[in-house]
């Protein structure tokens, strides 16, 4: 898996978008868009999370500066926010149902997990008390925290229908991760996914980037 980090910054309210560069100057782009040269590649997932919703002004000389990072409580947020893109340069699995089951039935019931699907296309369990959830850059497709058994452990893992329902969702966000290269993708309602298969096949004809 070869996978860089991009940053990118756009107000709330307008087309305008920038990224950052080697630099430490900001280009003008398109939101979401292929990795381009002198672009800053993170790695470092720490210095990708500190990225993630800081506030940004623009600036004659560098394009952008650092104005902030946004609060946790801001519920509104006005001006020019940081975002991080994901840019992959290997092909993506298809994420593996029995990997998500064997994660449920294992969750202890009454502790307020995240069902999260990683980077790498793994099924994931964090628990929300002791792990952070915003601004976590392992998070490629997330669900519902959930804690009762009808959620997870054993009897959750048993329910064959919910499972069935709940792999075509996370398939499904797993697929508008690599197509929109964004991190923490919500799975979407089911009547908005046209089927399991139409997924897998967009998957696996789904093509990774290259540098020219």
């Amino acid at each position: 898996m070869k996978i860089f980090f991009s940053v990118g910054a756009m107000p709330q309210v307008g087309k305008k978008a920038w990224r950052l560069q080697n630099d430490g100057t900001w280009r003008r782009c398109t939101f979401g868009e292929s990795l381009k040269e002198h672009d800053a590649k993170l790695t470092d997932k720490k210095e990708v999370s500190n990225w993630i919703n800081v506030r940004l002004v623009e600036d004659k000389k560098t394009g952008l500066k650092v104005k902030g990072k946004v609060r946790l409580l801001d519920f509104f947020v006005s001006g020019i926010v940081s975002y991080v893109t994901v840019h992959r340069f290997s092909p993506a699995p298809i994420p593996d149902k029995n990997q998500m089951i064997n994660a449920i039935a294992q969750a202890e019931v009454g502790t307020p997990w995240l069902l999260y699907i990683d980077l790498a296309g793994n099924f994931r369990m964090l628990n929300s008390e002791e792990t952070p959830i915003i601004a976590n850059p392992d998070i490629a497709v997330r669900g519902e925290i959930a804690s009762s058994e009808a959620f997870m452990g054993k009897q959750a893992a048993q329910n064959t229908e919910k499972m069935d329902e709940l792999y075509l969702q996370f398939v499904a966000g797993w697929l508008t991760h690599l197509e929109t290269r964004r991190l923490s993708v919500f799975i979407p309602e089911t009547k908005d996914i046209h089927s399991l298969e139409d997924c897998i096949e967009k998957i696996q004809a789904w093509q990774h980037e290259t540098l020219d």
